[in-house]
């Protein structure tokens, strides 16, 4: 049986070295961060490469240019009666105006509470498409929103916060 060459050997015994358990930290997880707005408590996992920037009623979540924000609108002053009605105040709240329409609006349920998916565009031209989601709790409407345009990137990010979104009183 032929040696192996001294080379060889230490090459072998350091790449199986490298497999190893050994003092290197574990990969990074991606946890989830808790806001608070006032009496509510949300918990949110900010997606990789985002940062999340905690402006008291308004949280940001940025990465470069693209911005996304959550907010608590509060109540408004005439409790409407129903989600359409508050919804439509939400939208004045976060800056929607008559340069936009909506483009869609679908009833939804997060984290059991009530909600409502909104996408908006340009009224002329059908451009600069956004995203909007408000969850009403107990009596507030919080508005998970990308107040700029919604690029391809940004929107997977709103999506993941979406998704991501519960309410600490909720979790089991």
């Amino acid at each position: 049986m032929a040696a192996w060459p001294a080379g060889l050997t230490l090459t072998v015994v350091l790449a199986a070295s490298a497999c190893m358990p050994g003092d290197r930290p574990p990969p990074a997880v991606d946890a989830a961060t808790v806001f608070e707005f006032g009496t509510h408590k949300i918990q949110i996992t900010v997606p990789a490469g985002w940062e999340a920037i905690d402006q008291g009623r308004q949280k940001r979540f940025r990465k470069g240019e693209r911005e996304i924000v959550l907010q608590n609108l509060g109540a408004p002053a005439a409790s409407p009666r129903d989600l359409d009605a508050l919804v439509d105040w939400g939208l004045a709240a976060v800056g929607h105006d008559r340069r936009r329409e909506v483009k869609s609006r679908r009833p939804a349920t997060i984290d059991g509470r009530e909600a409502s998916d909104i996408e908006t565009w340009n009224r002329l031209d059908h451009s600069n498409p956004q995203r909007i989601v408000f969850v009403v709790d107990a009596g507030d409407l919080l508005a998970l929103h990308t107040p700029g345009m919604a690029f391809p990137e940004s929107l997977s990010a709103f999506d993941a916060l979406r998704h991501s979104l519960h309410f600490v009183s909720a979790l089991r």
